[in-house]
Formats: C-alpha cells, sequence, structure tokens
C-alpha cells in the first residue's frame, strides 16, 4: 500500500515538473527566437546544444525562415552525461562543428551544474569558438569563483534571467515575472569574482531597449587595468624596461624590446592599463616547467593559473605552447643557432714554407735540381770533351772555377746557394757556364723577390679563423652543447635529421646563461639560442676586453681565454615568434589587428634595431681597428723550427758519420791510419 501511495507521488512530481518546464518554455520560446535571429545576424552557423526539457524549444521551420544559408547543429545532452568520459557522438559533432567554422552556441540546459561541466569541458579542449556568440539561461551556478576564468573568456555571452517581481496592490500580494537579458562584465574588476550586467527586458512581447546585444568589449577597455607578466629576453623585453614599470620613468632613451613597445601601442588604442609584473623566480624558470598535479612554473604557469592576461617573453609559435595559451599573430622570425668557439691557426711553425703553394714549391724543387743537373753536365763536358783539346796554359785557366760543379752534390749545394743569393767561391772561366750561371743569377732574382715579398705578407697577415658554421662540423668537433629550453632539446632529439639527433642526444639544460657563455669562450661548449642573444652576449665580451676592443676576456686569476665567440652561420631553425595571451583570450582578435598593423609599418624592425644598436656598435669597434702589422715572436717560431730541424739533421749526419767510421772504416782490413791516402786511394774516397 505504501509503495502505491509513493510511486503516485513520484509521478505527480515528475508530471508537475514537466508542465512546469512546458509552461517555461512556452514563455521563453519568443525570447529565444528574437535572439536567435539576432545571431543569426552576425553568424552563418548555430550549434544548439539543448536538454530534454528544452529541446521541444528550437522551432526549425523559424530558423530556417531567419535564413536559408544557415548551418545548423543539434546536441543532446543528457541528465548524466559524464564529461570526463564524453560520449563518442558528442565529441564527433562538435568537431564537426570546429571545422565548419561554427561560432554560434544556444545553450539550453535546466541544469545549470550540467552547463558549467560542458562548458570546462569543450573549453579545455578547444572544442568551440569562445570568440564567438554564447546564449545561455541564467543560473547562479555558473557564477561559482571556480569557473570565474569561463567568463574572462566567453564575453560574447547573453544569459535569459527569468525570475518573479512581487507587488503589492490594496494590501494583495501580486506575483509578476519577468525576463531579462544579462552579460557579464569585462574586464572583469577581481580575479575571482564574476558581474553580470543588465542589458534588456523581454516586455510584453518584444524587447524593451531593442538594441544590439553583441557589442564588441574588447576594442575599448575603458581604462581597465590588464596584467602583464615580463621575463626578460633579447630582442622582446630588455633590462632597460624596468626604469619604465618598476620606476615609472616615462621617458627612457634605451630601447625597451619589441613585445614591450607592442603592448605599449596595443594598451594604447585598446584602452587598458597594462600593469607589468615579474613572476616569482622568472630568471631560473624563464618560460616553465611541468610540475605535480598538472601545475605549471614559469611565463606559461602565470597564464594557465589566469594569473596574466598578456605573457612576454619571446615565445616560440609552437604547438607546445599552442597547448598552454594563445600565440598573437607572429611580428618576427628568429634565428636559433649555436654560439661556438672560434680558433685562431697557430700556423707559424709553417712561416719557411707558407709563402708559396705546394705546386709553386714543386716547381721550384724542379727547377733547382734541373739547373744542378744541367751545371754538373756542362762541367762534366767542358771537363772531359773541350779542356783536353786545349794547350796546357788554356786548359789550366778554362778549368778555373769549373771543379765546383764537377761532382752533383757540389753542384746541387752551389746552385742552391745562387738560389739564395749567395755569391759562388769562384766563377769558372769557362764561357758556358757563366752564360748559363747568369740566366740562373736571373731566376734567382725572381725567385728570391717573390719569397720575400711573401713572407713580408705572411708575417703581417692576421691568423686564419677557424669557425664551425654547419651542424655537420658541429657534431664533428666533439664540443658539448646545450641550452635552457627543453623545446630546444625535443626539437633536436625528434628531427628526421641525422646530425640534429646526434646533437639532441648530447644536448645539455644549462640555465646559467653567462656560465655558459664562459665554457664557450674556453673552446668547450656551444649554446643555443636565437642569434639576436647570441650577438648580444658576444658584444657584452667585446665590450668587458676593455679598451683593445678584442673579442676575448680575462678571468679573475689572470688567464686568458683562449677563443673568439663565433655565431654559426646555418640557422637550425627560422622560428616564428608571437606575443603570448591567456589561453582562448577575447583579446587576441584585435591584438593580432594591431600586431599586423605594426609589423607592416615597419615598427617592429624599428624596435628590432633599437634593441641590437649596442651590439652593432660594439662590434663594429672591433672591426674597425686598424691591423697592425707587428712581428711578435710567435710568427718567428718558423725560423726556430727550421733552426732546429737543422741542427737535428746535423747531428743526425755526425751521428751517421761517427757510426760509419767505427763501424765501418775501422774494421776494414785494409785500413792502416799510418796510410791513409793509399786506403782512400783503393777504396776510391776523396778526403
Amino acid at each position: 500500500m505504501d509503495v502505491t501511495r509513493k510511486e503516485t507521488n513520484d509521478v505527480r512530481q515528475e508530471f508537475t515538473r514537466i508542465h512546469q518546464c512546458r509552461s517555461e518554455t512556452d514563455d521563453l520560446k519568443p525570447v529565444v527566437e528574437r535572439m536567435v535571429e539576432e545571431i543569426a545576424m552576425h553568424s552563418s552557423c548555430i550549434v544548439f546544444i539543448t536538454d530534454p526539457a528544452y529541446r521541444g524549444l528550437i522551432d526549425m521551420h523559424t530558423i530556417f525562415e531567419i535564413s536559408s544559408f544557415l548551418s545548423k547543429y543539434d546536441i543532446a545532452i543528457r541528465d548524466n552525461d559524464d564529461f570526463s568520459r564524453p560520449r563518442k557522438l558528442m565529441v564527433t559533432t562538435l568537431e564537426q562543428t570546429k571545422a565548419a567554422g561554427c561560432d554560434a552556441y544556444v545553450i539550453l540546459i535546466a541544469n545549470g551544474l550540467l552547463t558549467s561541466r560542458f562548458l570546462q569541458y569543450s573549453e579545455g579542449e578547444r572544442l568551440i569558438n569562445t570568440r564567438g556568440y554564447f546564449l545561455l539561461l541564467y543560473d547562479n551556478r555558473l557564477f561559482r569563483p571556480e569557473l570565474h576564468y569561463i567568463w574572462n573568456r566567453i564575453i560574447n555571452v547573453v544569459f535569459i534571467r527569468r525570475y518573479n517581481m512581487y507587488k503589492h496592490r490594496s494590501g494583495e500580494r501580486v506575483i509578476n515575472e519577468r525576463i531579462d537579458l544579462n552579460t557579464v562584465q569585462y574586464p572583469s574588476r577581481t580575479r575571482d569574482i564574476t558581474t553580470t550586467k543588465y542589458i534588456d527586458t523581454w516586455y510584453d512581447g518584444k524587447l524593451r531597449y531593442g538594441n544590439a546585444h553583441y557589442v564588441s568589449k574588447t576594442k575599448d577597455l575603458h581604462g581597465n587595468g590588464l596584467r602583464v607578466a615580463v621575463f626578460e629576453h633579447i630582442p622582446a623585453v630588455t633590462k632597460a624596461s624596468r626604469d619604465h614599470y618598476q620606476q615609472s620613468t616615462a621617458a627612457n632613451p634605451k630601447a625597451l624590446g619589441i613585445e614591450f613597445e607592442l603592448i605599449r601601442v596595443i594598451a594604447k588604442t585598446m584602452n587598458f592599463k597594462a600593469n607589468y609584473y615579474k613572476p616569482d623566480n622568472i630568471e631560473e624558470e624563464r618560460w616553465g616547467k611541468a610540475g605535480d598535479n598538472d601545475s605549471y612554473t614559469g611565463l606559461l604557469g602565470e597564464a594557465i593559473a589566469g594569473n596574466a592576461d598578456f605573457i612576454l617573453g619571446d615565445l616560440h609559435y609552437t604547438m607546445h605552447h599552442l597547448n598552454y595559451v594563445d600565440l598573437s599573430a607572429s611580428y618576427n622570425t628568429e634565428c636559433l643557432t649555436f654560439l661556438t668557439p672560434e680558433s685562431l691557426t697557430d700556423n707559424s711553425w709553417e712561416l719557411l714554407i707558407l709563402p708559396f703553394r705546394l705546386n709553386t714549391w714543386i716547381a721550384v724543387l724542379c727547377t733547382l735540381l734541373l739547373g744542378s743537373g744541367l751545371s754538373y753536365v756542362l762541367a762534366l763536358f767542358y771537363q772531359r770533351y773541350i779542356v783536353p783539346n786545349l794547350s796546357e796554359a788554356n786548359a789550366c785557366y778554362s778549368m778555373k772555377g769549373v771543379y765546383l760543379f764537377t761532382e752533383f752534390q757540389n753542384s746541387v749545394l752551389y746552385t742552391y746557394s745562387m738560389l739564395l743569393q749567395v755569391s759562388l767561391p769562384r766563377l769558372p772561366n769557362a764561357w758556358a757556364m757563366r752564360i748559363f750561371i747568369g740566366w740562373w743569377w736571373i731566376y734567382s732574382i725572381l725567385a728570391s723577390v717573390t719569397y720575400r715579398a711573401s713572407m713580408t705578407a705572411t708575417l703581417s697577415r692576421p691568423a686564419i679563423k677557424v669557425t664551425i658554421d654547419t651542424l655537420a662540423q658541429l657534431t664533428r668537433s666533439k664540443l658539448a652543447v646545450g641550452g635552457w629550453s627543453e623545446e630546444g632539446k625535443e626539437f633536436f632529439l625528434t628531427s628526421s635529421d641525422q646530425f640534429s639527433q646526434e646533437i639532441g642526444s648530447k644536448f645539455e639544460l644549462t640555465e646559467n646563461e653567462d656560465g655558459a657563455v664562459d665554457r664557450v669562450a674556453n673552446g668547450t661548449f656551444a649554446y643555443y639560442e636565437n642569434a639576436y642573444v647570441l650577438r648580444h652576449a658576444r658584444a657584452k665580451r667585446i665590450f668587458e676586453g676593455g679598451n683593445n676592443g678584442r673579442n676575448k676576456s680575462k678571468k679573475d686569476t689572470g688567464s686568458t681565454v683562449k677563443y673568439n665567440l663565433h655565431i654559426m652561420d646555418e640557422c637550425v631553425v627560422q622560428m616564428p615568434i608571437a606575443l603570448g595571451l591567456e589561453k582562448n583570450s577575447p583579446l587576441k582578435p584585435h591584438v593580432d589587428l594591431w600586431v599586423r598593423r605594426m609589423t607592416e609599418i615597419g615598427l617592429v624592425r624599428k624596435w628590432l634595431s633599437d634593441v641590437m644598436e649596442w651590439s652593432k656598435i660594439s662590434e663594429s669597434l672591433q672591426n674597425t681597428k686598424p691591423e697592425t702589422a707587428l712581428v711578435d715572436l710567435r710568427k718567428l717560431h718558423g725560423a726556430f723550427v727550421a733552426l732546429a730541424i737543422g741542427y737535428f739533421l746535423g747531428l743526425a749526419a755526425l751521428l751517421g758519420e761517427i757510426l760509419y767510421w767505427k763501424y765501418v772504416i775501422l774494421r776494414d782490413p785494409n785500413y792502416d791510419k799510418y796510410h791513409l791516402d793509399t786506403f782512400y786511394k783503393n777504396n776510391k774516397f776523396k778526403s
């Protein structure tokens, strides 16, 4: 009996709820149709998201009467939908609406908690266009503090609020039903409370004011403050910007950075106040790292937590960043490359052979052998065929000086001495030999003058620089490589290029930029960053070098750094750079517009030039310093090397003669120290 009564009461309550919903539906239907008509004026694709209670509220014939070109999607929400595990059909439909470019959403769900869960899921997965047009039923549960971020991203929204007003007439209490249209206040004046604003009333079958209800809230922000998180990174933000926002110095002649200047212009045109701040520990965290419980640090952490509307920090336009924040239109591209050590080739020990190339030396040696051979042949020919036919007096006169070339080793020695412009002990009297020697002197003068001129140029020429300009050269160099960005390391590891993968496998994460540059200057490291940061680091080294302007530095211990700093010519990647905004930020369309305009008119290029001016000046001071052609002791190493080689060969020859005398001559049975002339004559040795 009790069970039957309970079932009867449940049926009555359900019937009452359905009847009440139908009654409310009938009252809301003209309001919804009027608002859908207004939305259709802005959009060509509308998504209707309804629950069973309000599913019959939408009249398809009325919608198609508004516009025959209007696309429509229906998504049915169930009371027991779990958005932690959403239904596949719902997800597929949302993906289709996103692909179709739908930007209008009519969400009619009686349960405010269900509505909030749907918005949290679809916004977090980026399945809806948060910058589109939204129509919802008003519910206090939609404005809980944990949902504040939703209404900081979805601002083109109208809430249909239905409530009762009580009036007292003649002592009687009269209930008057009222339907208002509300929207959210943007920008919000607090960080956790959502404020709604009345915009219109449905009265007597029409809207009281009838004005446009979807007006732009981002074009003019009426001087409200927006928080801007700053990470100082060249060329986006410089250290000079601190004076501007920390000390309120309006006029600063120093460059503030491209992104800082962009925000200043955007703040002026969109009429908001930029409240700059540096997040805690930003110098170490930089862009940020993933922490525990899905938390994030650094710049990205500020945007994810909703603490910042803008983030400035030279953000790369990558999918990794787009997963957490919105990025504006790209205003610049940066060359990401390596800062490498630049060594100087110390080839002073080759000084004696540097004036001529290899083929020239081969020609000189061949000419020397040819000249020595011809001198030897002429001397033998004269000795054997000319002198015997002369008288004894003429023969004795003609042979004077010819004996210098009658042995081949002597011929080579004297021909070589003439090449070095050393005069002969005696000039041969034979005219054939004199004519040949005369022309050999002419050749010797030309060769020696050329050698000396080239030697002078070699001594005054700066040392040749050995640089690393490609990834292949960097891989073969065996230098340690690294940078501060985890995304940079991941880029190399996931690359299809073999050299990039090798670099990624040994890529070190380093947070100390100055320490990394010191390692580069010591010739043990290659630092990965954008080319502007690397140029600034190199210019800083030049500036710290003192008045000599040389690209070197000295440590406190007095030890001189061995290597100059060189920026690798090959760019690993040309990376687009953009401003960072909060995820699904409603500011993005207007920010993109102004970023493009300032890029097109050349302001970005001008600001970039201002940021890099100091680096250019420091580099130009080094490049314009005249080279001094001084010959120091290091450049004379070649002379000492030649002297050392000569001493070594002389000692080796002396040792060889001693060994030959001891083990060959003394052991010869014909050797007689009292009759050496007979011994050498018999063995055809000449003293």
